[in-house]
C-alpha cells in the first residue's frame, strides 16, 4: 500500500496528525523568546589603566605594551587594539562572535594579573570591563532635580539608584553621564607655599600622614575581646584646613595657610543637555548575550516603582529606547505575514477556480507555520526578525506542494475518476516530485546553517526555520492534503468561474506547447541566448554596489562631533548647544539630547535625535539625515557628521567604514601615510568625512630639566616631577571617607595659574641649602605638538581611517575606493586591516560565496540521488543562472545592493527555481518509461501538463513576497532587499525555465536509443523495468 493511501483510507489518522502538529506548535509558540535578531554572543573586553600625569609615549612603553602582549594570547581573540593617551592606557580585546564572554573575561583577567607586577609603581590597578562593543547604551534616561546640586544628584544616583537598576535582570551596568562627584578640592597658592617655605611634596606627605586608613585590630583577655577603631581619617574642609604641614618661624604652618579647601565636584568629564537644558543622564548597558527586548521590558517595569521612592522634585524620564524599533519591526512583519496569506489565497483561487480546491493549500499554511515553532523551540531558537522573515517566505513555499498535489488529483477527477481513486492514483504519480522538491529546498538552505561568522550566527535560524516549515508542508502534502482532496473535491459539472479559469489556462497551455515545440527546432538560438544572459549576469555581479546590510529606518540618528585638539569641555559644550538651537525646528524630531565629552576626551561629543513614530512623520530617516548633515556642515567650531545606528548585531557603533593602517614604522611615519590616504579619499568626492584617528597636532609643553644646574642646587628630578604633578595634574592624591563612601582628595593650583604654560616657571622647589627657588631656574619650557594618543592594532603601530560615504553611496563601493587609494600610497612595511562593520563586510562576503557554492553542490547531489541519474540534475540546475540574472537586474539598476540579505535571497532562489525543473523532468521521465515516448515528445508533454502547477507555485511565491517589497517603517529595508531579489529572480527565472529546461532535456537526457537499452538492462537485472 502506498504511503499516502494509508492516510486517504484512514481520515481519523490524518485528523489526529493535523491536531498533533497544531497542539505541539501552539504549545511551543507560548515558550519561544522574542528577540530582534538570533542570539549573537558579541564580547568586547576593555582594560583601562590610569597613570596620572604620564605622557602617551611613556604609557605606551611601560603600560600598554605589556598588557597588550599578554592579552593577545587569549583564546578566541579576533583582534586587539590599544590606545595610549595622556594619563591613561586603554586596551580593547575584541572576541570572535560566539566566544563565551565569561570564559574570555576570566582568561583576560588572569593574563593582566600576570603582568601587573611589571607596571610602574604609580599606576592604578587596571580596570577590566566586559561589554558588547556597542558605542551607545540600550536606553537613556534623563534625571533632573531642581532642589539638588549636581554633586548631590550624582551622590543619590550612585548610592540609591545604581544598586537598584543594576539588580534588574539583564542589566550589566548603569552609566552616569554628566556626573559631578564630590571631592575634597585643595586649591594651593604657589606664592603662599613659597613665602612659608612649604613644598608641594610636603603637602602631599602631610595629607597622607594625617589622613590614612588604619586597622588596629582587637584586644582580648581570658573572657572578653574588644575591637579597636581609630579615627585616623578626616571628613570636612575645616579638618583638612587644620592639617599641620611644617614648623615655621612663626609657628605651625597649616594647610589653610597655603590653600583654599572646599568640598566640591571633581573633574567633570562630560556635560549633558536634554532638550537644551543641562542635566544628568543614566545609560542602561545590557549584559552580553542578554535579550535586549527583555532587558528593556524589565527596566521599563522597574522604573515606575523606583520613581515613587525618589525625593521630592526628582524626575526620571525615558529619552531614548533603542528597542522601540525592534518592537515596531516585529509588528510590521506580523502584518506582512497576514498580507501574504491573503494574497496566496487569492492566487490559488484564481488558478484552481474552485473554493473547494483552495481549502487544502490554505490548511497547509497554519499547520506549517505553527508546526515549525516546535522545531524552533527544540533547537533553542527565538521569534526574531529573521525567523519571521523565513515564515513570510514560507507562506509562498508551503502551499507549493499542496498546490501540486491538488492540481494533479483535480486532473484525474476531470478525466472521470472518483475523488478517492483520483487521490490514490494522483499521489502515486506525484509523491516523487513532492519529496524531491521538499528535500531540495531543505538541502539548499542547509549550507547556511553551517557557515561561520555573522552570517552563520544570524541565518542559521532563518535557514532551519524555512527548511523546517517546508519539510512539514511536504509531510502535510503527502498525508493530510490527499485525505482532504478525496473528501472535499467532487466530480461533476464545474461552476461557471471554474470553467472560465480552465478554458483560459487550457488555451495558455496549448499556446505554450506550440511555442516550446517550435523553440526546440532552434536549440542553438536558445542556447546562445542563455549563454549571453549568463555572461551579462557575471558582468552585473562584478559591477553591482555592495554593503554589509541596507541602512534601516531605526527612528533615531546619531552624530559624533569633534573639536580641535586644544578644545576644552566648555568649548565643545558651547558649540554643541549651538547645534541644538539650529536643529530644534525639525518637525520629525521628537526629542534630542547631547553629551559633550566622550571617553575622557573633552574635544569630542555625541548628539542623538529620537524621531517620531514612522506613521507620524512624512519624511524618511535618510531625508532627515540629509537635512541635519546640511545644518552640521554650516555650524562652526565642530566637525560633525550624522549617521544611523548599525543595522546588524556585531557591527559595533560609529562610522560604517573602518580601515586600519598598520606599520612596523614609528607613529610619526604612520600618521604621514594615513593623512595622505585621507586627503586623497576626501578629494574623490565619495565621502562626507574621512577621519584619521592618529594626529600629531595635540598642543604639548615640553619641560626640559637642566640636570647640571639642578644637581648644583641640590634639586632632585623627582621633586620637580612631583611638584608639577601635584600642582597641575589634578589627579587624586588620597581618599577620605564620608557617610561610609570613599571620595578623592585632589590638589591643584587655581585655573589662573594654569592658563599659561609660562607660569609653570613660577612654581617653587627647595634647594639643598633650604632656600625656595623657582622652577624657571632649573627647567626650560618649550611649546610643541605631539600625538594625542599612540594607537596599535594587534601590537603594531596603527592609524584608523573611519569614513562616512556620501548619502546614497553603498559602503562596499566606498570601501573599495579607500582600498584602491591605499594600494597606490602604501610603501613597504605598511599593511591594511579592518575593524567594525568593514571587518564583517570583508569576511562575510567570502562566507556567503562559499555557502552559495555549497548549496549548488548539495542540491546537485540530492537530485542525483533522487533521480538516480547524474544527468537529470544538470538539466534542472540549468535554470539557476537565468534566475540569478533576473535577481541581479534590480540590484544592478540600484533598487538595492549586494548585501547579506540579498545574497541569502539568491541562495533561497536556487531552491525555488529548481522546483520547476523537478516537475518537468520527473513527468517527462514517467512519460518515457510508462508510454515509451521519445525524448522530445516526453518533455513537450511534461511542459504542457506541468505549466499550470508551475505558474501557480510561481505566482503564489512571487506575489507572497510583494508585501516585503512594499514594506515601510521599522526594519523595512532588509525585507525589501530580500523580497525584490526573490520576486524578480522567480518571475524572470520561470519565464526562461519554461523554454531552457526543455531545450537542455533534449540535449542532455538519455537519447531514445540509450533509454531503450537502459530499460532493457534494468529489466534483465531486476526482472522488470523500474
Amino acid at each position: 500500500m502506498h504511503f499516502s493511501e494509508i492516510f486517504i483510507r484512514r481520515p481519523v489518522l490524518s485528523t489526529v496528525l493535523a491536531a498533533l502538529i497544531l497542539f505541539v506548535g501552539l504549545a511551543s509558540v507560548l515558550n519561544l523568546p522574542v528577540r530582534q535578531y538570533p542570539e549573537v554572543s558579541e564580547s568586547v573586553i576593555t582594560i583601562t589603566t590610569v597613570y596620572p600625569g604620564a605622557a602617551p609615549d611613556l604609557i605606551q612603553g611601560f603600560v600598554t605594551s605589556p598588557i597588550a602582549a599578554a592579552v593577545s594570547t587569549t583564546e578566541d581573540v579576533d583582534y586587539v587594539t590599544s590606545q595610549s593617551r595622556q594619563s591613561a592606557s586603554v586596551v580593547t580585546v575584541q572576541m570572535r562572535l560566539g566566544a563565551d564572554p565569561d570564559t574570555a573575561l576570566t582568561e583576560v583577567m588572569s593574563k593582566v594579573q600576570q603582568v601587573r607586577g611589571q607596571l610602574p609603581q604609580d599606576t592604578e590597578d587596571p580596570v577590566i570591563v566586559k561589554g558588547t562593543g556597542m558605542t551607545f547604551a540600550l536606553m537613556y534616561f534623563a534625571v533632573q532635580n531642581p532642589n539638588m546640586s549636581p554633586e548631590e544628584l550624582n551622590e543619590y544616583l550612585e548610592r540609591v539608584v545604581r544598586p537598584r537598576v543594576t539588580n534588574i535582570q539583564g542589566v550589566a551596568q548603569m552609566e552616569i553621564l554628566g556626573a559631578q562627584k564630590f571631592a575634597m578640592r585643595v586649591w594651593l597658592d604657589p606664592l603662599k607655599l613659597s613665602s612659608r617655605g612649604v613644598t608641594a611634596p610636603e603637602v602631599l606627605a602631610a595629607i597622607r600622614s594625617s589622613n590614612f586608613l588604619s586597622a588596629p585590630g582587637k584586644t582580648e583577655n581570658e573572657y572578653f575581646a574588644y575591637s579597636l577603631t581609630l579615627d585616623s581619617t578626616i571628613q570636612t574642609p575645616d579638618s583638612f584646613g587644620a592639617l599641620p604641614l611644617v614648623q615655621g618661624p612663626n609657628g605651625v604652618v597649616r594647610l589653610r595657610d597655603v590653600a583654599r579647601i572646599e568640598l566640591a565636584s571633581g573633574a567633570t568629564d562630560a556635560i549633558v543637555t536634554f532638550a537644551g537644558e543641562p542635566g544628568t543622564f543614566i545609560g542602561i548597558v545590557p549584559a552580553p548575550g542578554e535579550n535586549q527586548l527583555d532587558v528593556a521590558t524589565n527596566v521599563n517595569e522597574a522604573i515606575p516603582a523606583l520613581a515613587t521612592t525618589l525625593p521630592q522634585g526628582m524626575t526620571i524620564d525615558l529619552v531614548y529606547d533603542s528597542t522601540e524599533t525592534i518592537s515596531a519591526s516585529i509588528t510590521e512583519v506580523f502584518k506582512t505575514i497576514a498580507e501574504a496569506v491573503i494574497i496566496v489565497m487569492v492566487v490559488i483561487l484564481l488558478f484552481l477556480g474552485s473554493f473547494r480546491s483552495v481549502v487544502m493549500p490554505i490548511v497547509t499554511i497554519p499547520l506549517s507555520l505553527i508546526g515549525v515553532c516546535a522545531v524552533m523551540l527544540a533547537f533553542g531558537y527565538s521569534i526574531n526578525l529573521l525567523t519571521l522573515l523565513a515564515m513570510v517566505l514560507a507562506i509562498g513555499l508551503v502551499v507549493d506542494d499542496a498546490i501540486v498535489v491538488v492540481e494533479n488529483i483535480h486532473r484525474h477527477i476531470d478525466d472521470g475518476m472518483r475523488p478517492a481513486q483520483a487521490a490514490i492514483t494522483g499521489m502515486k504519480e506525484i509523491t516523487g516530485p513532492v519529496v524531491a522538491m521538499t528535500i531540495t529546498l531543505a538541502a539548499v538552505l542547509a549550507p547556511l546553517a553551517f557557515t561561520g561568522g555573522l552570517t552563520g550566527a544570524l541565518f542559521t535560524e532563518f535557514a532551519l526555520t524555512l527548511a523546517g516549515s517546508v519539510v512539514i508542508s511536504g509531510l502535510v502534502a503527502l498525508t493530510i492534503t490527499p485525505t482532504m482532496s478525496a473528501r472535499i473535491l467532487h466530480a461533476g459539472e464545474p461552476g461557471r468561474f471554474q470553467r472560465i479559469v480552465d478554458r483560459t489556462l487550457n488555451g495558455l497551455s496549448n499556446w505554450y506547447e506550440r511555442r516550446v515545440s517550435s523553440s526546440l527546432d532552434y536549440r542553438p538560438v536558445t542556447m546562445l541566448m542563455a549563454a549571453v544572459l549568463v555572461g551579462v549576469t557575471g558582468f552585473m555581479f562584478l559591477n553591482t554596489s555592495s554593503e554589509l546590510a541596507p541602512e534601516e529606518d531605526s527612528g533615531a540618528l546619531f552624530a559624533i562631533m569633534n573639536g580641535p585638539r586644544y578644545a576644552t569641555l566648555e568649548y565643545t559644550d558651547a558649540f554643541t548647544r549651538e547645534i541644538g538651537r539650529r536643529t530644534a525646528g525639525i518637525d520629525e524630531v521628537e526629542t534630542s539630547f547631547s553629551v559633550a565629552g566622550m571617553g575622557g576626551a573633552g574635544n569630542t561629543g555625541f548628539y542623538i535625535w529620537a524621531l517620531k513614530d514612522w506613521d507620524q512623520r512624512d519624511r524618511s530617516q535618510s531625508e532627515v539625515q540629509q537635512e541635519i548633515q546640511g545644518i552640521l556642515d554650516g555650524t562652526p567650531g565642530l566637525q560633525s557628521f550624522v549617521f544611523a545606528p548599525p543595522s546588524l548585531p556585531g557591527a559595533g557603533g560609529g562610522l560604517p567604514i573602518a580601515m586600519v593602517i598598520q606599520s612596523i614604522h614609528a607613529p610619526e611615519r604612520v600618521v604621514e601615510i594615513a593623512e595622505e590616504i585621507r586627503a586623497k579619499a576626501m578629494q574623490s568626492g565619495m565621502f562626507i568625512v574621512v577621519q584619521n584617528s592618529l594626529s600629531f597636532d595635540a598642543p604639548q609643553v615640553r619641560v626640559t630639566i637642566d640636570r647640571d644646574r639642578a644637581a648644583l642646587l641640590g634639586v632632585s628630578v623627582s621633586d620637580i616631577g612631583s611638584t608639577l604633578g601635584l600642582l597641575v595634574g589634578g589627579g587624586a592624591v588620597a581618599q577620605f571617607d564620608r557617610d561610609s563612601n570613599s571620595y578623592d582628595v585632589i590638589t591643584q593650583v587655581p585655573r589662573d595659574w594654569r592658563d599659561n604654560p609660562e607660569r609653570l616657571g613660577e612654581f617653587f622647589v627647595r634647594a639643598r641649602s633650604g632656600a625656595m627657588i623657582p622652577l624657571s631656574s632649573v627647567v626650560s619650557i618649550t611649546p610643541t605638538v605631539a600625538a594625542a594618543s599612540i594607537e596599535q592594532f594587534n601590537q603594531l603601530n596603527s592609524a584608523s581611517l573611519t569614513a562616512m560615504p556620501m548619502i546614497g553611496l553603498s559602503t562596499g563601493v566606498a570601501l573599495a575606493e579607500l582600498e584602491r587609494i591605499a594600494a597606490e600610497v602604501l610603501p613597504d612595511g605598511f599593511f591594511i586591516d579592518y575593524s567594525g562593520q568593514s571587518r564583517l563586510e570583508k569576511t562575510e562576503g567570502n562566507t556567503i560565496l562559499l555557502a552559495f557554492g555549497a548549496a549548488l553542490v548539495v542540491i546537485y547531489l540530492v537530485l542525483a540521488a533522487q533521480f538516480e541519474s547524474f544527468r537529470d540534475p544538470l538539466i534542472i540546475l540549468m535554470s539557476v543562472p537565468l534566475s540569478i540574472f533576473g535577481a541581479m537586474l534590480p540590484l544592478f539598476f540600484g533598487l538595492s545592493t549586494l548585501n547579506i540579505y540579498t545574497q541569502v535571497g539568491l541562495i533561497t532562489l536556487i531552491g525555488l527555481i529548481t522546483k520547476h525543473g523537478i516537475l518537468m523532468v520527473e513527468f517527462a521521465n514517467q512519460q518515457r518509461e510508462a508510454r515509451g515516448a521519445t525524448r522530445r515528445q516526453a518533455i513537450v508533454a511534461a511542459a504542457r501538463t506541468r505549466l499550470r502547477p508551475i505558474l501557480m507555485t510561481t505566482a503564489a511565491m512571487a506575489l507572497a513576497v510583494v508585501p516585503l517589497i512594499i514594506a515601510e517603517g521599522a526594519g523595512a529595508a532588509a525585507r525589501q532587499a530580500m523580497g525584490v531579489v526573490i520576486f524578480t529572480g522567480l518571475l524572470i527565472g520561470t519565464l526562461f525555465t519554461l523554454f531552457v529546461v526543455p531545450m537542455f532535456y533534449t540535449l542532455i537526457a538519455r537519447s531514445d536509443v540509450e533509454e531503450k537499452k537502459h530499460l532493457e538492462a534494468v529489466a534483465r537485472t531486476f526482472g522488470e523495468a523500474r
